[in-house]
């Protein structure tokens, strides 16, 4: 029988100000447009997921968007026509001040540091979304709503997963994404039903 310890290296949420938190310059993932959509989104719901950094260097391993992101809300950004966040913003109502983000520090050398950050990042260690469950959450929205384009699921990309789900239904095969040639047909499709639910798109 295998004996697992267990890892007493991380500490339970703390709190830490965005410009105390340094980025790993090493870190794989480059972020760019996408983080304004993250910060839009954080701004309509709230603060998910802490950030995880090492304690000894406070170099972020999981959580370099979030960090971004909360930059621009503390900059102040325009939210579905209204101006939000600013300088002032509390990011949770538990927050100790302004700026503050929730933090969960790690006891871990750099090369273990590093080495989260390339799980936290890598796709082989990610599952597979189910598109089905994707467009039945996105009724909530609709289908043409700002929060889902932010998310990245805008009217085309969801009618293309249903569409290929709904032809992986019909084939008794298992979901593949659509390829490009398929989503540059969907103007031509009529109508589609997702399969589970019923819910009709219109294009």
């Amino acid at each position: 029988m295998t004996k697992t310890a267990p890892n007493a290296r991380a500490t339970a949420i703390d709190w830490a100000h965005v410009d105390d938190l340094k980025p790993n310059p090493r870190n794989p993932r480059r972020h760019g447009q996408e983080v304004m959509r993250l910060a839009r989104s954080i701004l309509r719901t709230a603060w998910g997921a802490p950030i995880v950094a090492q304690r000894s260097t406070k170099r972020i391993i999981g959580g370099h968007g979030r960090l971004e992101a909360a930059k621009e809300i503390l900059a102040g950004i325009e939210v579905d026509g209204e101006l939000r966040g600013g300088h002032e913003h509390l990011f949770d109502k538990h927050a100790p001040g302004p700026g503050m983000v929730p933090v969960r520090w790690v006891d871990v050398s750099d090369a273990e540091a590093d080495a989260m950050t390339l799980a936290d990042n890598a796709r082989a260690l990610q599952g597979v979304d189910d598109p089905l469950a994707i467009v039945e959450m996105a009724q909530q929205f609709g289908r043409e709503s700002e929060t889902m384009r932010d998310i990245g699921f805008d009217a085309d990309a969801l009618d293309a997963m249903v569409k290929a789900a709904g032809d992986a239904v019909l084939d008794g095969a298992e979901f593949q994404p659509a390829t490009e040639d398929e989503q540059g047909k969907l103007d031509e499709i009529k109508p589609i039903a997702c399969p589970r639910c019923g819910h009709e798109f219109s294009r």
